[in-house]
């Protein structure tokens, strides 16, 4: 059998291009949606469209709360126009909230389960807190945006999968 380029760069690139992007707005103060459920590998954007500043920031599992976690992530202030964006590979409920002012306490706070809760983001349907099939407040966030993204991380095995490939022709 006779593998070529193609055939080993298939094995890495495959994954990454089924990894998706979705978007969570800030509309009327709130996260739309409030709760998202995606696959493992996919991203969330954060884009400010909002004419005021926010900040995404992680907080404590378990019940939503404004507690920061210690090491949790941190998008730091983004003014409108401004997006922050992160990718979540492994399992599990993660909690985050407006970090700008009182806005959490106002009730700025979201979830995204990564693979555990429903469909684990296999089908591209998001949930609003509260219901199993509410769509977002003003615009459809629970479809990925964009074309396919590939990661850095994909980009580098795509690298490493062709220098292979190239070896074995």
């Amino acid at each position: 059998m006779k593998i070529t380029a193609l055939s080993v760069a298939a094995l890495f690139v495959a994954p990454a291009l089924a990894a998706k992007t979705w978007d969570v707005n800030v509309v009327n103060g709130l996260f739309s949606p409030q709760e998202l459920n995606i696959a493992p590998g996919d991203s969330v954007r954060w884009p400010n469209n909002d004419g005021a500043d926010h900040a995404i920031v992680q907080t404590t599992a378990g019940a939503r709360t404004c507690n920061n976690l210690a090491g949790g992530f941190n998008s730091g202030r983004k003014t409108k126009g401004q997006a922050y964006m992160r990718t979540f590979p492994t399992a599990g409920a993660i909690n985050y909230k407006d970090g700008i002012g009182a806005n959490c306490v106002k009730g700025t706070v979201g979830t995204i389960n990564v693979g555990t809760a429903g469909n684990g983001g296999s089908s591209g349907t998001a949930t609003a807190t509260g219901s199993t099939t509410a769509a977002p407040i003003t615009s459809p966030t629970n479809k990925p945006n964009g074309a396919p993204y590939l990661t850095p991380e994909s980009s580098i095995f795509l690298g490493v999968a062709a220098f292979i490939g190239a070896l074995v022709l």
